[in-house]
């Protein structure tokens, strides 16, 4: 049950979120977001772009807030307002928008501000969830819950391997690999990266099934992947870095677990 004085989404999350561009007189002033999976949903606003902390974050606010007593789901909310005459100060959402996905708030912000401080990780309970995934509520049970993850490359193979370095301020943390013959490819942590390679895992694997989902093949995908910029909490393929080749994915893990 809802506590009596809710009146709007929940403001953070840790589940992947849908997003729009938020405009004024055609430059970009921030995001509206919902979270896939849970009930958040907010505007993050761009730094550059509006220096004013308060007066869109409240507008927006307002409306989010429009949409949560009408029982519409975040991402059904955000949706609700594309097309909307634009407001003079804070903006709009213009017909025709692309809607686009991230795994995280945290990665939402750094595409939106690149400049700025890392957005923190936010309250300990977040979703009805403790970070590890236990529901607050005990009556849910205490295990981790199951998370589907979308079709990618398979993540063996009898073939040799070609891979390359993944490096976050200047550590290696991990190895994009990929198979030249067969559907397969991976991102390989580190094993003394620790969790900072863990961390990583999670945009890089959401690269690869975009590109399975594309019909790249698993070569090219890790090719490609040379282009993205370094990531705040993923890191990228190391400038310059040679294309190596094992000759099984044994012995690749074997160099990864040293």
């Amino acid at each position: 049950m809802e506590p009596a004085n809710k009146v709007n989404y929940e403001c953070r999350t840790r589940k992947p979120v849908r997003y729009l561009p938020v405009t004024s007189g055609g430059r970009l002033i921030g995001y509206l977001w919902g979270a896939v999976g849970s009930n958040a949903a907010g505007y993050e606003r761009c730094l550059a772009a509006d220096s004013d902390n308060l007066t869109c974050l409240s507008f927006w606010f307002d409306r989010l807030s429009e949409n949560y007593r009408q029982g519409l789901d975040p991402v059904a909310a955000i949706r609700q307002w594309i097309g909307v005459p634009e407001h003079p100060r804070c903006g709009g959402i213009v017909a025709g928008a692309v809607e686009q996905q991230a795994p995280s708030l945290q990665h939402m912000w750094a595409e939106l501000n690149p400049h700025a401080e890392p957005m923190g990780e936010g309250p300990w309970i977040q979703d009805g969830e403790f970070p590890s995934g236990t529901p607050v509520d005990r009556s849910k049970g205490w295990s981790t819950p199951d998370i589907v993850s979308p079709p990618t490359y398979a993540k063996q193979t009898g073939s040799p391997v070609h891979y390359v370095p993944v490096i976050k301020d200047g550590d290696l943390i991990a190895y994009l690999w990929a198979s030249p013959t067969e559907l397969a490819a991976d991102y390989l942590p580190v094993a003394s990266a620790g969790e900072q390679a863990r961390t990583a895992a999670g945009l890089w694997r959401m690269r690869l099934s975009d590109s399975y989902a594309a019909g790249t093949a698993p070569l090219q995908a890790i090719r490609h992947f040379r282009e993205y910029p370094h990531d705040f909490l993923s890191g990228q393929i190391a400038p310059g870095a040679r294309e190596l080749v094992a000759s099984t994915l044994d012995e690749l893990k074997s160099f990864a677990n040293r």
